[in-house]
């Protein structure tokens, strides 16, 4: 019986192994694709340029972003664009100051976002770019931004949808608003929480560098829920074969935010908010369909790998930020538990 008992414990323990190693192996596979490569599909890069730049600050924006005219194919963001992708604007080319360079990546890639002058760029991080632009029907892309002048960010969508369809890929204006809307309401909703959390750990005693770390660890927390969010109304429509009822979206929302430890954070108006969101998704075709959630799954990574940095810099006070990555890890670190203890009996 102990012999067996052995065996099955051991086997475990390389299956677990196997599967770490390969979750590593595929990691670094995934984080290789800025290797200057021309993806096929599209041929060069494509840089699309803010309209209201004057000629210096073109080329300074070029510099910053590490491209010249003959590496890339350019296009230019206006503000009949904005208009005509987010649904909003005067129209006035003065007021497009981000640029962006989009890069196609190959089928199953995913989404990543890389901000070169975070300077420049106020309010919206890296990541907070990524639920919406899988939201508007943007798969498999490597999205770089910059500005060399102070922008709070939110019209560089627009220059990523301007390069897919310089590319010949339509972009659907009914979900690309949405998007904007989605932006726009994680922005809200995350500073609200940072607001409420910063009060909640005034006794905590962390430096400004430990603040900053623990809000951007609170934004991916709200971005992972937008993500689960998602999921749930997806699982459910296709269990059920009809659309979520209002109370079945207020639960979706209120279970995400518990489950990412952001319940004490968030307002009522923060969680109405997002259930206004959430009914959206439901009735704008495409955002919860099998594609967009596999990029969904992508993104999702590199959420929790953005609070699991994070709560490890933080360490005690950390360990209280983990949420769904702690849930997530729990089945496979009482199985390490069981089988370290298991081979500490046998010394004994």
């Amino acid at each position: 019986m102990k012999l067996h008992k052995y065996i099955l414990l051991a086997g475990l323990g390389l299956s677990l192994g196997a599967g770490l190693i390969s979750q590593t192996i595929a990691h670094a596979a995934s984080s290789s694709s800025d290797d200057g490569a021309i993806n096929e599909r599209w041929g060069k890069p494509t840089f699309v340029a803010g309209a209201g730049l004057n000629q210096t600050q073109l080329s300074e924006t070029m510099n910053k972003l590490g491209v010249t005219q003959d590496n890339v194919k350019t296009e230019q963001a206006t503000g009949a664009d904005l208009v005509k992708y987010l649904g909003y604007g005067s129209g006035d080319d003065s007021v497009m100051l981000s640029s962006v360079v989009v890069n196609r990546e190959d089928q199953g890639k995913g989404i990543n976002v890389k901000i070169l002058t975070p300077e420049n760029i106020t309010q919206i991080t890296a990541d907070q770019y990524k639920n919406p632009l899988v939201t508007a029907g943007i798969t498999d892309a490597t999205v770089k931004v910059a500005s060399v002048v102070k922008v709070t960010g939110e019209s560089a969508l627009t220059g990523v949808y301007k390069a897919f369809e310089a590319n010949g890929e339509t972009v659907d204006p009914e979900r690309a608003q949405l998007a904007q809307t989605e932006l726009d309401t994680t922005s809200d909703v995350s500073q609200s929480v940072v607001n409420k959390a910063n009060e909640q750990n005034d006794n905590q005693n962390l430096t400004d560098s430990e603040k900053e770390k623990a809000d951007e660890a609170y934004k991916a927390q709200l971005n992972q829920t937008l993500v689960d969010i998602k999921k749930e109304l997806a699982d459910l429509k296709e269990k059920q074969g009809e659309l979520a009822t209002k109370a079945d979206v207020e639960k979706i929302v209120n279970d995400a935010l518990a489950k990412n430890n952001l319940s004490d954070y968030v307002t009522t108006d923060d969680v109405n908010k997002l259930v206004s969101l959430a009914e959206k998704y439901q009735t704008t075709d495409g955002v919860l369909d099998k594609e967009s959630i596999a990029q969904l799954d992508k993104i999702s990574d590199d959420f929790k790998g953005t609070v699991n940095k994070l709560s490890d810099q933080l360490g005690s006070f950390g360990d209280s930020l983990k949420g769904t990555l702690e849930n997530n890890q729990g089945f496979f670190a009482n199985l390490w538990q069981q089988i370290k203890g298991f081979f500490s009996g046998l010394t004994n």
